[in-house]
């Protein structure tokens, strides 16, 4: 099942680069971007958010979809297409704050990932199918769909993670070396 193969997928996407990483590291990045913590802590708060909410409505069975057509459109384009479209403002529910704690945000996020994971291994398939919750570009999306979504939107956030890495290290690389004598 290709949710389940996703679902799987997305704690090792975001969180497997950044083993080792100082506790410094989590916090820089270039002027004007998300730091590498407040990119865990946006997508540990996206899962969160929607895990919590399809949990709620787990036992609901008279849920219709509701989309308006550029929704509609949206929705095939990034689950179809896989990728997010440049330029969208993050949703103030998961914007991150300026200096997350990397211990508490990777916790958040295994935890809403295995949440969610959980929904596709326990859930019959007419109960994934049913149960919608909304997202703002895309209306309406039910459990696959969403797991969709999260994979999508954590390979744009890991793309972003590696390029925060790359910047590190170059960083890294620029600082002056000491030379002196050996006492």
């Amino acid at each position: 099942m290709k949710a389940r193969r996703q679902a799987a997928a997305l704690e090792p996407l975001i969180l497997k680069p950044l083993r080792g990483l100082s506790k410094d590291d989590w916090h820089r990045a270039p002027d004007g971007r998300w730091t590498i913590a407040q990119i865990v802590s946006h997508v540990a708060q996206g899962v969160d958010l929607v895990a919590a909410k399809l949990e709620e409505r787990a036992a609901r069975t008279d849920m219709a979809r509701r989309a308006t057509p550029r929704q509609h459109l949206m929705r095939h384009l990034v689950l179809g297409v896989g990728r997010i479209p440049a330029g969208r403002k993050t949703p103030a529910a998961t914007r991150p704050p300026e200096r997350p704690d990397p211990t508490l945000v990777t916790a958040q996020y295994r935890m809403a990932v295995e949440r969610l994971a959980g929904f596709v291994e326990k859930w019959p398939a007419d109960q994934q199918g049913r149960v919608y919750v909304q997202h703002p570009v895309l209306g309406d999306l039910n459990l696959p769909e969403w797991v969709r979504f999260f994979y999508v939107h954590g390979r744009h956030h890991a793309h972003q993670i590696a390029v925060r890495l790359r910047w590190l290290h170059r960083q890294e690389r620029r600082k002056p070396r000491r030379r002196g004598r050996k006492p």
